[in-house]
């Protein structure tokens, strides 16, 4: 159930379909210094996962990063009590029925020791907040790069070609239809490059195991040459 990454990083994985697009989800793991684990972007938990997790260590943060990832937060929540919530803004206001905390600008104090963050700007209706894991040089991101490697099915193949997003990380349609301000989205990506990361880990489908850095500056080519 669980994919060792790297050093206290994990990743699970299970099937989501869009439209008949095979696009899967991922959760990551981090065990933090202070041992125990913050899960990011969490997906369902069966019975298997949980074990999983909890031979790991005890669950101290679950992030809803960006307005799509929140459907399991609450179960999440509710399994581990003592965890502590956080989610992005479009993210808080669908689940009012939770206690959750706004990420903070700065990082929190309980992954400031492993983890940076900030929010890529530009697309509000998905106010995604990007995670850079310092020792592993990995950048967690959710939706705003794909990487499809092979294609799961025709359908999700045929719309990778014609979308030119197959064998690449890339930045797909949806994605450059939610960006509304490219000056604050071209601000985001320079800022995302200061990160020293090599290692990408995404929300759906491949993880870019090596040349991140190069990797998000083509996916983000057609932003970073275009004017505000």
């Amino acid at each position: 159930m669980l994919q060792t990454i790297d050093t206290n990083l994990w990743t699970a994985t299970q099937p989501l379909s869009m439209l008949g697009l095979q696009i899967g989800a991922r959760m990551t793991i981090v065990r933090l210094g202070s041992g125990g684990l913050l899960v990011h972007a969490p997906i369902a938990l069966t019975p298997e996962l949980r074990a999983a997790i909890d031979s790991l260590g005890p669950v101290q943060a679950v992030i809803a990063p960006n307005a799509m990832h929140h459907l399991f937060l609450g179960p999440f929540l509710a399994a581990y009590p003592s965890a502590r919530g956080y989610a992005a803004p479009g993210a808080i206001a669908k689940h009012p029925e939770l206690q959750l905390e706004s990420i903070p600008k700065n990082p929190d104090l309980l992954w400031a020791g492993d983890l940076d963050h900030f929010e890529l700007e530009g697309a509000p209706k998905l106010g995604e907040v990007a995670f850079f894991h310092r020792a592993s040089r990995t950048l967690i991101l959710t939706d705003w790069v794909f990487y499809f490697k092979d294609s799961p099915n025709w359908l999700t193949g045929l719309y990778l070609r014609l979308t030119r997003a197959l064998g690449k990380p890339t930045q797909t349609t949806v994605m450059k239809s939610l960006i509304k301000d490219r000056a604050a989205a071209r601000a985001s990506v320079e800022r995302l490059l200061q990160w020293d990361f090599d290692r990408v880990v995404m929300s759906h489908r491949d993880i870019l195991p090596s040349g991140g850095k190069e990797a998000v500056r083509a996916a983000s080519t057609w932003l970073l040459s275009h004017g505000s």
